[in-house]
């Protein structure tokens, strides 16, 4: 096995200048960023600690303030507080103001929301296609909060229209007219997802922004057979083994990747946002491909 340029930090106690750093989530104890955060921290050796917090929606307001009194420096959110954190800020970066969601909070003075999961998607996405968009028609799935970012970053693309496809057809709907200031060629178009009535074959680029398929569904909403040779399937959620979605996507003969890609770069962008230190993307992206592989062996 090849040497992993990290290994676990050793527990770190902490002392008076440690600076806290962590996630809010519910559920938590899924969540990958702690691993992240901690061997980017100690590869560069700085004094901080990111931690993980189980925090239900109606103790956000608390732990929001509590965090900021114990001196924390920063942390991030995921599912179900990325939207209800934007009216708990004291100002929002560009980019939260345009999702209508906070993933990333800095904490000195003011506690300022930032989005940096648009950047994320659209970072992952240029490592494996570095020339997108080239034009191209996008098919999304979903308009829950992962859409919002999603459709925020390719807004600044030049891609020729957004299929925006939601079982419940009034949500994308909503999130089209959410979006309507900053689409002003109406690229954005919101449809039901009804499988015989998307329009696969127009199709260069295909994101999953639900949870379909890991939830024990045997069947996904997907016409992948109808999509051109050369579409590629981005499937935003992430696991060891793939996604049901990308797995069904290679079956196909099409060119896949999960989220992976995209959790770690917008953990980057938060990162430098906290601590004025570039991470080491690569040498985390090889630990977590290697975390990876060690968990399909244990599967197998």
């Amino acid at each position: 096995m090849r040497h992993d340029p990290f290994q676990w930090p050793k527990p770190c106690l902490g002392s008076g200048t440690t600076k806290l750093l962590g996630v809010f989530g519910d559920p938590i104890a899924h969540s990958l960023s702690p691993i992240i955060h901690n061997l980017a921290l100690s590869r560069l050796d700085l004094d901080y600690h990111y931690l993980p917090f189980h925090v239900t929606p109606e103790h956000l307001p608390q732990a929001v303030h509590g965090f900021r009194i114990l001196g924390g420096r920063g942390f991030n959110a995921t599912v179900p507080h990325k939207e209800a954190l934007v009216a708990l800020m004291d100002d929002l970066s560009d980019a939260a103001i345009r999702t209508g969601a906070v993933n990333t909070v800095s904490c000195q003075d003011r506690l300022i929301g930032h989005n940096t999961d648009g950047h994320g998607f659209l970072a992952a996405l240029r490592d494996m296609r570095p020339d997108f968009p080239q034009g191209g028609k996008v098919l999304i799935l979903g308009a829950g909060g992962a859409a919002r970012s999603v459709v925020s970053a390719l807004l600044e693309t030049s891609v020729e229209a957004i299929f925006l496809a939601n079982r419940t057809v009034e949500r994308a709907q909503a999130l089209a007219r959410f979006f309507a200031p900053h689409d002003t060629q109406r690229r954005i178009q919101p449809m039901a997802l009804a499988v015989d009535q998307l329009p696969w074959d127009e199709v260069t680029l295909l994101v999953n922004t639900t949870s379909l398929g890991l939830k024990g569904e045997t069947t996904l909403p997907v016409a992948l057979h109808r999509l051109p040779a050369d579409a590629f399937v981005y499937d935003i959620v992430y696991g060891p083994q793939g996604t049901p979605l990308t797995r069904l996507a290679q079956h196909h003969g099409l060119q896949t990747m999960d989220g992976m890609g995209m959790l770690v770069h917008q953990a980057a962008a938060a990162f430098y946002l906290w601590t004025q230190h570039e991470m080491p993307i690569a040498a985390i992206q090889d630990h977590l491909r290697q975390r990876a592989n060690a968990d399909r062996q244990k599967a197998d």
